[in-house]
Protein backbone atom coordinates (compact mmCIF):
# COMPACT_ATOMS: atom_id res chain seq x y z
CA UNK A 1 0.00 0.00 0.00
CA UNK A 2 2.99 2.33 0.75
CA UNK A 3 4.38 1.51 -1.84
CA UNK A 4 1.67 2.51 -3.90
CA UNK A 5 1.30 5.52 -3.11
CA UNK A 6 4.77 6.26 -3.00
CA UNK A 7 4.53 5.77 -6.62
CA UNK A 8 1.02 7.88 -7.03
CA UNK A 9 3.12 10.46 -5.54
CA UNK A 10 6.44 10.37 -7.44
CA UNK A 11 4.00 10.81 -10.66
CA UNK A 12 3.57 14.39 -9.83
CA UNK A 13 6.01 17.56 -9.65
CA UNK A 14 5.73 18.38 -6.09
CA UNK A 15 5.06 21.80 -5.28
CA UNK A 16 8.42 22.64 -3.79
CA UNK A 17 10.00 21.43 -6.96
CA UNK A 18 7.80 23.90 -8.97
CA UNK A 19 9.08 26.54 -6.52
CA UNK A 20 12.43 25.86 -7.54
CA UNK A 21 11.80 25.64 -11.12
CA UNK A 22 10.24 29.01 -10.99
CA UNK A 23 12.65 30.80 -8.86
CA UNK A 24 15.75 29.39 -11.40
CA UNK A 25 13.48 30.77 -14.40
CA UNK A 26 12.51 34.10 -12.57
CA UNK A 27 16.36 34.56 -11.45
CA UNK A 28 18.02 34.21 -15.00
CA UNK A 29 14.80 35.98 -16.37
CA UNK A 30 15.88 38.91 -14.15
CA UNK A 31 19.82 38.57 -15.10
CA UNK A 32 19.11 38.93 -18.68
CA UNK A 33 16.72 41.16 -17.95
CA UNK A 34 19.33 43.24 -15.95
CA UNK A 35 22.48 43.38 -18.49
CA UNK A 36 19.96 44.74 -20.96
CA UNK A 37 19.11 47.52 -18.07
CA UNK A 38 22.37 48.34 -18.00
CA UNK A 39 23.05 47.96 -21.48
CA UNK A 40 20.04 50.28 -22.07
CA UNK A 41 19.84 52.74 -19.03
CA UNK A 42 22.66 52.22 -17.47
CA UNK A 43 23.19 51.88 -13.60
CA UNK A 44 20.36 52.63 -11.93
CA UNK A 45 18.86 52.20 -8.28
CA UNK A 46 19.58 48.63 -6.74
CA UNK A 47 15.73 48.48 -6.24
CA UNK A 48 15.37 47.89 -10.19
CA UNK A 49 12.58 45.45 -11.58
CA UNK A 50 15.15 42.88 -12.77
CA UNK A 51 16.93 42.73 -9.47
CA UNK A 52 13.21 42.39 -7.75
CA UNK A 53 13.17 39.21 -10.80
CA UNK A 54 16.48 38.09 -9.26
CA UNK A 55 16.35 38.40 -5.67
CA UNK A 56 12.40 37.33 -5.47
CA UNK A 57 13.65 33.98 -7.55
CA UNK A 58 16.02 33.59 -4.93
CA UNK A 59 14.00 34.04 -1.66
CA UNK A 60 11.22 31.58 -3.51
CA UNK A 61 13.63 28.82 -3.58
CA UNK A 62 15.27 29.50 -0.26
CA UNK A 63 12.04 29.73 1.56
CA UNK A 64 10.58 26.56 -0.30
CA UNK A 65 13.35 24.11 0.49
CA UNK A 66 13.89 25.68 4.28
CA UNK A 67 10.31 24.78 4.71
CA UNK A 68 11.35 21.06 3.08
CA UNK A 69 13.93 20.95 5.47
CA UNK A 70 11.89 21.31 8.55
CA UNK A 71 9.14 19.22 7.54
CA UNK A 72 11.51 16.32 6.80
CA UNK A 73 13.11 16.79 9.78
CA UNK A 74 10.36 17.27 12.24
CA UNK A 75 6.99 15.52 10.29
CA UNK A 76 9.38 13.46 7.73
CA UNK A 77 8.51 9.63 6.94
CA UNK A 78 10.57 6.87 7.57
CA UNK A 79 11.25 6.85 3.52
CA UNK A 80 11.87 10.97 3.44
CA UNK A 81 14.38 10.77 6.08
CA UNK A 82 16.47 7.67 5.03
CA UNK A 83 16.33 9.57 1.63
CA UNK A 84 17.66 13.06 3.07
CA UNK A 85 21.41 14.72 4.14
CA UNK A 86 21.57 15.32 7.76
CA UNK A 87 23.47 18.89 7.71
CA UNK A 88 23.12 21.29 11.02
CA UNK A 89 20.92 18.76 12.65
CA UNK A 90 18.33 19.46 10.06
CA UNK A 91 17.52 16.80 7.25
CA UNK A 92 16.76 17.50 3.37
CA UNK A 93 17.32 16.28 -0.44
CA UNK A 94 20.54 16.59 -1.24
CA UNK A 95 19.08 19.15 -4.14
CA UNK A 96 17.37 21.24 -1.09
CA UNK A 97 20.37 21.66 0.65
CA UNK A 98 22.55 22.79 -2.45
CA UNK A 99 19.46 25.63 -3.26
CA UNK A 100 19.32 26.52 0.22
CA UNK A 101 23.40 27.05 0.05
CA UNK A 102 22.74 28.85 -3.31
CA UNK A 103 19.94 31.69 -1.72
CA UNK A 104 22.42 32.20 1.05
CA UNK A 105 25.23 33.24 -1.48
CA UNK A 106 22.68 35.46 -3.42
CA UNK A 107 21.42 37.31 -0.52
CA UNK A 108 24.99 37.87 0.05
CA UNK A 109 25.76 39.14 -3.30
CA UNK A 110 23.24 41.36 -3.23
CA UNK A 111 25.00 44.52 -0.30
CA UNK A 112 28.52 43.50 -1.61
CA UNK A 113 27.10 44.21 -5.10
CA UNK A 114 25.51 47.57 -3.92
CA UNK A 115 29.26 48.59 -2.14
CA UNK A 116 31.20 47.43 -4.94
CA UNK A 117 29.11 50.07 -7.25
CA UNK A 118 29.24 52.63 -4.54
CA UNK A 119 32.77 52.28 -3.95
CA UNK A 120 34.21 51.76 -7.42
CA UNK A 121 31.59 52.90 -9.86
CA UNK A 122 30.49 50.75 -13.02
CA UNK A 123 31.55 46.87 -13.88
CA UNK A 124 33.63 46.96 -16.82
CA UNK A 125 33.13 42.93 -16.37
CA UNK A 126 30.42 40.40 -15.78
CA UNK A 127 32.51 38.85 -13.40
CA UNK A 128 33.13 41.04 -10.59
CA UNK A 129 34.07 39.96 -7.55
CA UNK A 130 30.31 40.35 -5.80
CA UNK A 131 29.22 38.99 -9.10
CA UNK A 132 31.19 35.74 -9.23
CA UNK A 133 29.22 35.10 -5.46
CA UNK A 134 25.67 35.86 -6.80
CA UNK A 135 26.55 33.99 -10.11
CA UNK A 136 27.76 30.46 -7.81
CA UNK A 137 24.35 31.36 -5.91
CA UNK A 138 22.39 31.26 -9.35
CA UNK A 139 24.07 27.70 -10.21
CA UNK A 140 23.64 26.30 -7.23
CA UNK A 141 20.02 26.91 -7.03
CA UNK A 142 19.68 25.56 -11.00
CA UNK A 143 22.11 22.59 -9.48
CA UNK A 144 19.41 22.23 -6.93
CA UNK A 145 16.44 22.01 -8.66
CA UNK A 146 18.18 19.60 -11.18
CA UNK A 147 19.40 17.35 -8.87
CA UNK A 148 15.58 17.16 -7.15
CA UNK A 149 14.54 16.73 -10.73
CA UNK A 150 16.83 13.69 -11.04
CA UNK A 151 15.72 12.27 -7.24
CA UNK A 152 11.85 12.47 -8.18
CA UNK A 153 12.34 11.23 -12.04
CA UNK A 154 14.32 8.35 -10.71
CA UNK A 155 11.39 7.23 -8.61
CA UNK A 156 8.64 8.20 -10.70
CA UNK A 157 6.06 5.76 -12.80
CA UNK A 158 6.09 5.29 -16.26
CA UNK A 159 2.69 7.27 -16.18
CA UNK A 160 5.18 10.16 -14.39
CA UNK A 161 8.74 9.79 -15.84
CA UNK A 162 8.19 11.79 -18.68
CA UNK A 163 6.61 14.59 -16.81
CA UNK A 164 9.50 14.66 -14.12
CA UNK A 165 11.90 14.27 -17.10
CA UNK A 166 10.86 17.14 -18.69
CA UNK A 167 10.81 19.03 -15.40
CA UNK A 168 15.10 17.86 -15.56
CA UNK A 169 15.52 18.89 -18.79
CA UNK A 170 13.55 22.40 -18.16
CA UNK A 171 16.62 22.83 -14.69
CA UNK A 172 19.16 21.70 -17.62
CA UNK A 173 18.16 24.02 -20.33
CA UNK A 174 18.17 27.16 -17.76
CA UNK A 175 21.44 26.11 -16.32
CA UNK A 176 22.99 26.14 -19.60
CA UNK A 177 21.54 29.76 -20.34
CA UNK A 178 23.18 31.06 -16.99
CA UNK A 179 26.17 29.29 -18.37
CA UNK A 180 26.33 31.46 -21.51
CA UNK A 181 25.16 34.60 -19.81
CA UNK A 182 28.22 34.18 -17.64
CA UNK A 183 30.51 33.63 -20.92
CA UNK A 184 28.54 36.21 -22.96
CA UNK A 185 32.19 38.38 -22.54
CA UNK A 186 33.91 36.09 -24.46
CA UNK A 187 31.01 34.41 -26.93
CA UNK A 188 30.09 37.78 -28.62
CA UNK A 189 29.99 37.03 -32.54
CA UNK A 190 33.40 38.92 -32.85
CA UNK A 191 34.95 36.26 -30.41
CA UNK A 192 34.26 33.29 -32.84
CA UNK A 193 37.10 33.48 -34.50
CA UNK A 194 39.83 33.71 -31.72
CA UNK A 195 40.75 30.33 -29.96
CA UNK A 196 39.16 31.50 -26.14
CA UNK A 197 35.51 31.29 -27.05
CA UNK A 198 36.38 27.40 -28.61
CA UNK A 199 38.08 26.70 -25.85
CA UNK A 200 35.57 27.77 -22.75
CA UNK A 201 32.34 26.48 -25.21
CA UNK A 202 33.76 23.37 -25.63
CA UNK A 203 35.19 22.74 -21.57
CA UNK A 204 31.57 24.18 -20.11
CA UNK A 205 28.54 22.67 -22.80
CA UNK A 206 29.32 19.29 -23.55
CA UNK A 207 29.78 18.34 -19.75
CA UNK A 208 25.89 19.90 -19.08
CA UNK A 209 24.84 17.79 -22.52
CA UNK A 210 26.52 14.68 -21.88
CA UNK A 211 25.47 15.11 -18.29
CA UNK A 212 21.32 15.23 -19.20
CA UNK A 213 21.55 12.98 -22.28
CA UNK A 214 22.63 10.24 -20.00
CA UNK A 215 20.74 10.60 -17.15
CA UNK A 216 17.42 11.87 -18.54
CA UNK A 217 14.46 9.60 -18.85
CA UNK A 218 13.09 11.11 -22.62
CA UNK A 219 13.72 10.32 -25.45
CA UNK A 220 15.52 13.43 -26.55
CA UNK A 221 16.85 14.44 -22.76
CA UNK A 222 20.08 16.65 -23.84
CA UNK A 223 17.89 18.36 -26.87
CA UNK A 224 15.23 19.15 -24.96
CA UNK A 225 17.63 20.91 -22.84
CA UNK A 226 19.05 22.75 -25.46
CA UNK A 227 15.55 23.80 -26.74
CA UNK A 228 14.79 24.82 -23.64
CA UNK A 229 18.15 27.42 -23.43
CA UNK A 230 17.26 28.31 -27.13
CA UNK A 231 13.30 29.39 -26.65
CA UNK A 232 14.07 31.54 -23.78
CA UNK A 233 16.95 33.45 -25.10
CA UNK A 234 14.58 33.92 -28.27
CA UNK A 235 11.59 35.28 -26.31
CA UNK A 236 14.04 37.75 -23.99
CA UNK A 237 15.22 38.52 -27.79
CA UNK A 238 11.72 39.74 -29.02
CA UNK A 239 10.54 40.34 -25.78
CA UNK A 240 12.73 43.11 -24.61
CA UNK A 241 12.94 45.61 -27.20
CA UNK A 242 8.88 46.01 -26.91
CA UNK A 243 9.75 48.02 -23.88
CA UNK A 244 10.90 51.91 -24.75
CA UNK A 245 13.78 52.57 -23.22
CA UNK A 246 16.63 55.60 -23.34
CA UNK A 247 20.24 55.92 -21.64
CA UNK A 248 20.67 57.98 -18.58
CA UNK A 249 23.98 57.58 -17.89
CA UNK A 250 26.74 59.25 -19.69
CA UNK A 251 28.94 58.79 -21.44
CA UNK A 252 26.57 57.69 -24.51
CA UNK A 253 28.42 56.22 -27.05
CA UNK A 254 25.21 54.47 -28.30
CA UNK A 255 22.22 56.07 -28.89
CA UNK A 256 19.33 53.59 -28.46
CA UNK A 257 15.20 54.42 -28.01
CA UNK A 258 14.17 50.33 -26.82
CA UNK A 259 16.07 47.72 -24.26
CA UNK A 260 19.08 46.08 -25.60
CA UNK A 261 18.29 42.34 -26.58
CA UNK A 262 20.88 39.37 -26.25
CA UNK A 263 22.38 38.25 -28.85
CA UNK A 264 20.91 35.11 -30.68
CA UNK A 265 21.40 31.96 -28.75
CA UNK A 266 24.44 29.44 -30.05
CA UNK A 267 23.15 26.76 -31.92
CA UNK A 268 23.66 24.15 -29.16
CA UNK A 269 20.34 22.07 -30.54
CA UNK A 270 22.80 20.48 -33.33
CA UNK A 271 25.26 18.95 -30.97
CA UNK A 272 23.02 18.01 -28.25
CA UNK A 273 20.73 15.79 -31.10
CA UNK A 274 24.17 14.20 -31.97
CA UNK A 275 24.86 13.91 -28.73
CA UNK A 276 21.48 12.04 -27.84
CA UNK A 277 22.00 10.08 -31.40
CA UNK A 278 25.00 9.03 -30.15
CA UNK A 279 24.23 7.54 -26.83
CA UNK A 280 21.10 5.47 -27.83
CA UNK A 281 23.26 4.12 -30.51
CA UNK A 282 25.69 2.99 -27.81
CA UNK A 283 23.63 1.64 -25.54
CA UNK A 284 21.84 -0.70 -28.26
CA UNK A 285 24.73 -3.72 -28.23
CA UNK A 286 24.05 -4.02 -24.65
CA UNK A 287 20.51 -4.75 -24.42
CA UNK A 288 18.96 -7.79 -24.93
CA UNK A 289 17.60 -8.93 -28.36
CA UNK A 290 14.31 -9.58 -28.21
CA UNK A 291 12.33 -12.97 -29.09
CA UNK A 292 10.99 -13.30 -32.10
CA UNK A 293 7.89 -15.16 -32.43
CA UNK A 294 7.28 -18.48 -33.83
Amino acid sequence: MNRTLEGENASRIPWYLTAVLFASTSVIVGIIWDISWHRTIGRDTFWTPAHLAIYAGGLAAGLSCGWLALKTTFAGSGTEVGRSVRMWGFRAPLGAWVAIWGTIAMLTSAPFDDWWHNAYGLDVEILSPPHVVLAMGICAIQLGAMLMALSWQNRASERGRRLLGFAYAFSAGLLLLTLAVLMMEYSMPNDWRGPVFHMISAGVYPLVLFAVARTGRLRWPATWAAVVYTGMTLVMMWVLPLFPAEPLLAPILRDVDRMVPPEFPLLLVVPAIALDMLLRRASRPGQAPARRSA
